[in-house]
């Protein structure tokens, strides 16, 4: 079955002993016998997308000081990371103060450890150095726990990284009574030397007089889990309601209207004025449950908000987190489930998305998606890691294609990406390394690309610096695949690179392996281990 993908409405068209050496030796045997072909067709002709410098993302916990630490700079561009998520670690932003380094505090929620190096000033310049950044402004809460977040707040956030110190526009005050001065003067604290004797405001001074430029701002953090549709979906904080005395009184917050979907759109368009009045070109965000489970809990929390303030936003936030699981105890990872069906669960997503935006939201407006994260469960079992660098690569790379604004991994440091001392790389940075080869840079361009197999994956690119770049996934954890590779409405030089990343590196600690490559022509076929990832570049000819 042709397994061709469509295209999204935005488009622009160490050795670890015998054991492993034993496994080695019995996929080897077994490949003589049994083996996947396919047929994979590339058009050199057909763009379908790009690759932007928000593509690809990360968190930045602020319990984590390595967040902020420029050394991982070097290692997250590597695998091809641009972008990091500001506060990271979910139910802070919604409390998090950024001109204060605070957090309001009351019983319902209480956040927990803040390293002394998460300070915005502090991220700010890492993520300058990464590329760019994705920053949660706090919708939750204002200073004092009495009311819910502050667009004037927000507004200032947006004034001190990417206003101008000259600027005289006043923010204006707060419901509290807040005064937040005027853009410029944020910006020009942003500019200033600290001072010997700190006023308590040196951690935003960093000498730093142009503004970051910081593109993607989502206003408030899972909202749709502030006790509205009752105590099972709650935990993110959201004083404009009343406040909990403790966590069992998230579930009296059940259907307060000053917590729906309503009110938060209504907020929301507020937000945005008061935010773009002082940048217009960053783009406005807001969680929406992801469907079709979100629909389930929340069914009328996406078609509320986009009725209400569709106009204002740019792009929506998702939480695509995906746990298929074996029986007979339902604790471990089903791979095959995961690698074959992930696509047909994006393209749920993407349809009941689309059928929303056509009913609630303006003629042609159609918000861009973000995923924050998207990934893969940390709690089942799995009985091969690898899988991880699979998905990434294939799944990424279809969001790519289909035109998403900004995807982030689960974890900076971890066991599947960096580990602290960046030591140890992980499954899912190897797997984003494989689609960093394949689309390089800001700019290159993902072509129309399919599969006649279900066991094979194929995506393509035409990069900027003259390379055609053909990516192909076996998702068979036991069979080699043969891939017949056909390039039409193109030309292709025939010498070239290949690079593979699968279980064979994985279980030997090696690193993506590189060797040599010849085509010799438009159609050629390659040999891919079981559960590999490789990836081809060619120099390409118009």
């Amino acid at each position: 079955m042709n397994q061709k993908r469509s295209t999204y409405f935005l488009s622009r068209r160490k050795s670890r002993g015998l054991t492993w050496v034993l496994c080695l030796g019995l996929m080897a045997g077994t490949s003589l016998f049994s083996q996947t072909r396919a047929n994979v067709s590339v058009d050199l002709g057909r763009a379908v997308n790009v690759l932007t410098e928000t593509s690809l993302g990360v968190p930045a916990p602020t319990f984590d000081a390595n967040s902020f630490n420029l050394a991982g700079v070097p290692y997250l561009r590597a695998a091809g990371v641009t972008t990091a998520r500001f506060p990271g670690n979910h139910g802070v932003a919604d409390l998090y103060h950024w001109s204060t380094r605070t957090t309001t505090k009351y019983k319902g929620m209480e956040p927990g450890y803040f390293a002394p190096e998460s300070s915005f000033g502090n991220f700010a310049q890492f993520a300058e150095k990464l590329g760019q950044a994705l920053i949660v402004v706090n919708y939750g809460a204002n200073f004092d726990g009495a009311g819910g977040g502050e667009p004037a707040e927000a507004a200032a956030w947006v004034a001190y990284a990417n206003g101008a110190a000259d600027d005289t526009r006043a923010l204006g005050k707060d419901s509290t009574g807040e005064d937040w001065h005027t853009i410029g003067y944020w910006a020009a604290l942003r500019s200033q030397e600290p001072l010997q004797s700190d006023d308590g405001l040196n951690f935003l001074r960093m000498h730093h007089p142009s503004p970051f430029g910081f593109k993607l701002w989502q206003v408030g953090d899972e909202v749709y889990n502030n006790g509205y549709y009752g105590g099972e979906h709650t935990g993110n904080p959201d004083l404009h309601g009343p406040a909990p005395t403790g966590p069992k009184d998230f579930g009296k917050l059940k259907n307060d209207p000053k917590l729906g979907p309503l009110a938060f759109g209504e907020n929301l368009k507020t937000f945005a004025t008061a935010m773009k009045a002082v940048d217009p070109s960053i783009q406005i965000g807001a969680s929406l449950t992801t469907p079709p489970d979100g629909d389930k809990f929340a069914p009328d929390w996406n078609r509320n908000v986009l009725k209400t303030a569709c106009t204002s936003l740019d792009f929506v936030n998702l939480e695509w987190t995906l746990s298929p699981l074996l029986p007979p105890d339902w604790k471990t990872l089903n791979e095959a489930d995961l690698l074959a069906n992930t696509n047909a669960n994006f393209a749920t997503i993407l349809t009941t998305l689309l059928e929303d935006y056509k009913k609630y939201c303006p003629k042609d407006h159609f918000p861009r998606l973000a995923f924050s994260p998207a990934g893969i469960a940390t709690w089942p079992k799995v009985e091969h890691p690898v899988v991880s660098a699979l998905w990434v690569a294939d799944t990424y790379a279809v969001l790519i294609e289909s035109g998403t604004l900004n995807i982030d991994w689960t974890e900076m440091y971890g066991s599947s990406m960096l580990s602290d001392d960046r030591k140890k790389l992980g499954p899912a940075y190897y797997g984003l390394q494989m689609l960093h080869i394949l689309a390089h840079s800001p700019g290159d361009t993902l072509l129309d690309a399919s599969s006649n197999s279900s066991q094979v994956s194929v995506h393509a690119t035409r990069r900027r610096d003259g390379f055609v770049g053909v990516m192909v996934v076996n998702k068979d954890p036991k069979n080699e695949a043969t891939v017949k590779v056909t390039l039409k409405n193109g030309a292709i030089g025939a010498s070239g690179k290949r690079f593979d990343y699968g279980a064979a590196q994985f279980y030997t600690g090696a690193n993506v392996a590189a060797s040599a490559f010849s085509a010799g022509g438009n159609e050629f076929s390659i040999t891919v281990a079981p559960y590999t990832v490789t990836d081809i570049l060619l120099s390409g000819h118009n």
